[in-house]
């Protein structure tokens, strides 16, 4: 028997309510969360030749990069920079690891996903492409080589991932060589950043003929405790993001990953074609 009158059809109960919902297959996706990004230059740079070439952003210069509402010809959002200065403020929510590598010679940028410790199953694209899936180590092996120094290393280049909270915002900072050392020692000394305010600067570093900035690390003060719980909401919030895009990434085969995050929408898509 149909009825217009909403107010005469009984409401299933609470108990039966969750049950059903319970019952109900959800899609498996997760919403690609685009972080601004926190960047040192590490070293100057310039432009033009000769007498006319001129520093244009010294070394030590911060800046947060950020996705804007413009757009290039593809349609692509464009991603802007923003100079904070030579020393920013911020809490380190949470870490994680990123195998990157730059051929020069060929001008291929491989990487890994963002991961979690050794693990986890990974796979690296190169050219928009997976190349390669499986620990860090199995990944970093196929890559090695003896150094001047006798030493076997891999050209699969360690990663430090941070995600700060800078100005009420989740940043994330990726960090390599010295600085990425540099920030390990002060983790060791703080194994607990998420109680602190952190001030990221950087030093002069020299070495042979090269010359960079290292960034550095320095305790400003204890949060307080209205502070550590925003710390701990936004904490709360990446891990389950990890949580959702590991399961993403679980639920497809090697062929269909994609080795840019992506959008709920496009998640969507991707398991209505499947099905």
């Amino acid at each position: 028997m149909k009825t217009n009158n909403k107010a005469l059809v009984n409401q299933p109960s609470e108990e039966v309510s969750q049950q059903l919902a319970q019952g109900f297959p959800q899609e498996q996706g997760f919403v690609r969360n685009i972080m601004p990004r926190l960047t040192c230059v590490s070293q100057d740079k310039t432009e033009g030749k000769g007498k006319a070439m001129r520093v244009i952003q010294e070394a030590g210069m911060f800046l947060k990069e950020y996705q804007s509402e413009e757009t290039d010809e593809n349609g692509k959002k464009i991603w802007a920079k923003t100079e904070l200065g030579t020393e920013v403020e911020g809490t380190i929510v949470y870490q994680r690891r990123q195998l990157k590598m730059y051929d020069a010679t060929s001008g291929d940028f491989t990487s890994s996903t963002i991961y979690d410790n050794n693990e986890d199953i990974i796979p690296i694209f190169c050219n928009k492409a997976e190349i390669a899936r499986g620990t860090a180590q199995e990944l970093k092996a196929k890559y090695n080589y003896v150094a001047d120094d006798g030493k076997t290393k891999s050209k699969l280049e360690d990663n430090k991932i941070l995600y700060v909270l800078y100005e009420g915002e989740i940043h994330q900072m990726a960090l390599r060589g010295s600085s990425m050392y540099a920030c390990k020692t002060y983790l060791k000394e703080n194994p607990n950043p998420t109680i602190l305010l952190t001030k990221f600067s950087s030093e002069p570093k020299e070495k042979g003929t090269i010359a960079w900035n290292q960034m550095t690390f320095e305790t400003v003060r204890k949060l307080s405790a209205e502070e550590a719980e925003v710390i701990l909401e936004k904490q709360n919030e990446i891990r389950e993001a990890i949580a959702q895009e590991k399961a993403y990434f679980a639920s497809v085969s090697p062929s269909e990953v994609s080795p840019k995050l992506p959008t709920q929408d496009e998640v969507n898509k991707f398991l209505k074609e499947k099905n």
